[in-house]
């Protein structure tokens, strides 16, 4: 019994430490989240507003030979899929994932698709698949978004497109609803469509002078508003990954609160048996005497 009792112990202080690590991983996480969340806040006005003015310019120029504007056959698709470098966020990469597999089988059958990684997750999961990605990413996202990351991943994008290596550019990401949920999304983001975008309040562009002109400013406008869309991307995915954490270490702790419970209900349960069999003994051998 004592043996048991001791081995329950060391189970209780293993769990104990344990314990703590999530804890700890649980504070990280929502620290990280919060000033990611900033981040994201801070963006979505001004991506909301680049819209408004391209799809001001676009209405307000002739951009026919713009090739980011342009619909074409399509043959081949780069689809950029963003998952996190480390785990321990519950189904966070899987859903993203099987989103992308789903989203290959049933929408683009018989086209050539070119996959760009951003996380080591997603590298590691094609790569045991045999499927050999035409870029690979990790180690961007450790701890934040930077936009020159994410221009230099979509300048390459941008450039097979123009090219016509690619027809189409999608990104697979995971969007942050909030700290429960994050919802798998796929986002179009080449060629450029503007049809349901709101344009800037009514006659505002021509309230401006463009310099040399409309037309050269747009085709500066739209790289960039490409390369915003994947950072964009990533700060949602980020926030995502570190909200996933935080609810997996949070659940983690729970349940180490709950071995530990039932751990020390067993422990007191083993002592209390133990002391009535060292009473017996003892009274056993008192009566012993008394004959």
């Amino acid at each position: 019994m004592a043996v048991s009792m001791r081995d329950i112990k060391r189970k209780i202080t293993s769990i104990q430490k344990t314990q703590q690590i999530t804890k700890a991983m649980k504070m990280v996480a929502a620290a990280k989240l919060r000033k990611t969340q900033e981040a994201a806040l801070i963006f979505k006005p001004y991506i909301t507003k680049l819209e408004q003015m391209i799809a001001s310019l676009v209405s307000s120029t002739s951009h026919q030979d713009n090739k980011m504007l342009l619909f074409r056959d399509v043959k081949s698709v780069d689809i950029i899929v963003i998952t996190s470098d480390r785990g321990l966020c519950g189904a966070f990469n899987h859903n993203v994932l099987k989103e992308t597999e789903h989203f290959i089988k049933n929408k683009l059958q018989g086209k050539d698709v070119n996959l760009v990684l951003i996380g080591r997750f997603a590298y590691n999961y094609f790569k045991f698949r045999g499927i050999k990605p035409k870029e690979t990413y990790t180690d961007v996202l450790k701890d934040k978004a930077e936009y020159s990351t994410a221009s230099d991943i979509m300048e390459k994008v941008i450039a097979d497109f123009l090219d016509e290596k690619s027809d189409e550019v999608y990104i697979i990401y995971n969007r942050f609803v909030n700290v429960l949920v994050q919802k798998p999304t796929i986002k179009k983001v080449l060629p450029i469509y503007i049809g349901d975008t709101v344009p800037s309040e009514k006659g505002m562009v021509e309230k401006f002078d463009f310099e040399p002109d409309k037309e050269t400013v747009l085709e500066e406008l739209l790289p960039k508003y490409v390369k915003m869309e994947l950072y964009g991307s990533m700060l949602e995915s980020l926030a995502g990954e570190y909200a996933a954490r935080m609810t997996a270490m949070d659940a983690a702790t729970n349940n180490a609160a709950e071995m530990i419970k039932t751990l020390t209900l067993e422990f007191n349960k083993a002592r209390q048996a133990s002391i009535t069999k060292e009473l017996i003994e003892i009274t056993t051998s008192i009566e012993a005497m008394k004959q």
